[in-house]
């Protein structure tokens, strides 16, 4: 009884949207172990213009996680650039409504 490979396989996929922003989107679980792609993808992303994180594909998301989202809503305050987020499953919305952050950061409703 094995775990097959892509249940835990963790990717970042970057496009730009139509809208000119680019939109990252993470697939899996983003957790202490895969937030280090996640951060690096959302640096370099922030260098071509806004940035979108779709959250839509996490199957976890974890408090080092949401740390960087936090971490990253705040640099988008301090430096300039547009940032949003496009809400998760409601597993992964449960952790920003626990830790009471959820009107810190700046969602906004699929299209």
């Amino acid at each position: 009884m094995g775990i097959e490979h892509d249940e835990v396989a963790f990717s970042v996929e970057v496009l730009t949207g139509d809208d000119g922003r680019v939109v990252v989107t993470p697939r899996g679980e983003l957790d202490m172990a895969t937030q280090g792609e996640l951060r690096g993808a959302l640096e370099l992303a922030r260098s071509s213009g806004d940035v979108v994180l779709d959250l839509s594909e996490l199957r976890f998301l974890d408090t080092s996680g949401l740390r960087l989202i936090l971490e990253t809503t705040e640099a988008s305050r301090r430096k300039g650039f547009g940032f949003t987020v496009l809400r998760g499953s409601a597993a992964v919305q449960r952790l920003f409504d626990v830790a009471g952050v959820e009107e810190l950061v700046p969602f906004e409703e699929p299209t």
